[in-house]
């Protein structure tokens, strides 16, 4: 039988090689947006490689049908449609073999050797799909062609050229992929710097706050020492507790949920001893989310925005309600009271800053995984804290 005008002997080796997936870029088809959508593995590329295969089928047969007006569409379609996938998934198998066997050796190889690597294996897979498609076709005369000197000669050099292009590609390539890689190492170096300039500024804060929170606790004192010794007594024992738990809980970057919440207990029993029967609080924390990390300081400003501008304003007793629930993989924190409500103190001594403060912070730590949500309750304001659990 003579060799059918409808056959290109360089379709095969474009096909195959441009389906063989390269070592650490993924499959050539992923340089299309769309493909890159989907999660790598051996069946997806093997959908792949032969999508690229009817690909190079199509756009071959339809110059074989521009340079043979005479030739029939099905017959030309039928012969690259064979040859194609024989020489696709030839070549396909010769690089996934070697890059098993070879691992990530490819990756220190020289430009030469890696071209050298890439030239063999589409050669290889050229002169074995076409024997093999001949072969499927019973085209012995074709076949004893391709393998004659003349026909050799012509599918060797062909096959390099063509394979020094792909490797180009698959260089370039790699080298996207290692800038890509920089670029989210550079991220996460300033997502880091970013979380330490938090916790300096958390710190920072303390140093604000603490002070006059001393300065008043111990105005307190000074005022009940003759009128109730017993009273300046307890608080200042319990204001000592609270200095000891408020040093430790500032050592490191992170704290427990029990720990703040031992925190916040002794810093609600001075506001209680300060108040008296004005001050309520229950504190509702099962003892077995006692060990989950939470940031710093994360609590204890929901309670002072509760007292301060909740209890404090109100001309009647109040309660403040601290609870924590396990939602799943999530952590619910909930600091509520029954006081005036925020919309009676948004004017003049306004919450909004610290909260403000408390979302960038949890923004930072967490991104979009925390949010702070804040309710008027009508009488009372109910702050929720939602955010990853995780065991310190």
């Amino acid at each position: 039988m003579n060799e059918p005008t409808a056959f290109d002997p360089p379709a095969p080796s474009a096909i195959g090689t441009a389906s063989t997936p390269c070592h650490g870029s993924g499959h050539p088809l992923e340089s299309i947006a769309f493909f890159r959508r989907f999660k790598p593995s051996a069946g997806r590329d093997l959908l792949y490689t032969f999508i690229w295969n009817v690909g190079f089928a199509v756009a071959f047969t339809v110059l074989a049908l521009l340079f043979d007006p005479d030739a029939r569409l099905a017959r030309a379609f039928w012969i690259n449609f064979v040859v194609a996938n024989c020489v696709g998934f030839l070549i396909h198998l010769g690089f996934s073999l070697s890059h098993r066997l070879l691992g990530d050796s490819l990756r220190d190889l020289s430009v030469v050797a890696r071209s050298i690597y890439y030239s063999i294996v589409s050669i290889a897979g050229v002169f074995g799909g076409y024997w093999l498609g001949f072969t499927l076709l019973s085209w012995d005369a074709q076949r004893r062609w391709v393998f004659s000197a003349q026909g050799a000669i012509a599918v060797l050099l062909l096959s390099l050229t063509i394979s020094g292009i792909l490797a180009s590609l698959f260089y370039a390539r790699e080298r996207q992929a290692r800038a890509e890689a920089v670029f989210h190492s550079e991220r996460a170096r300033v997502a880091a710097a970013e979380r330490q300039i938090k916790v300096a500024e958390l710190k920072l804060l303390q140093a604000q706050v603490e002070p006059h929170f001393l300065y008043n606790t111990l105005a307190n004192v000074v005022s009940l020492i003759d009128a109730d010794p017993g009273k300046a007594k307890r608080l200042v024992e319990r204001f000592i507790d609270y200095l000891r738990r408020a040093a430790a809980a500032t050592t490191g970057a992170e704290s427990t949920l029990g720990g703040q919440v031992e925190l916040l207990r002794a810093y609600l029993d001075l506001i209680g001893l300060r108040v008296g029967p004005r001050l309520r609080y229950t504190i509702d924390v099962p003892s077995e989310l006692a060990s989950l990390a939470l940031p710093p300081m994360l609590l204890q400003p929901l309670a002072e925005n509760a007292v301060k501008h909740g209890i404090e304003p109100a001309t009647y007793a109040g309660e403040v309600v601290v609870s924590a629930r396990l939602t799943g993989e999530r952590l619910v924190l909930t600091v509520a009271d029954n006081g005036v409500g925020v919309s009676s103190t948004r004017s003049g001594d306004s919450t909004g800053l610290g909260l403000a403060n408390l979302r960038e912070r949890l923004a930072t730590l967490y991104g979009p995984l925390a949010a702070l949500k804040l309710e008027d309750r009508r009488p009372g304001t109910r702050a929720t804290v939602t955010l990853p659990a995780v065991s310190r």
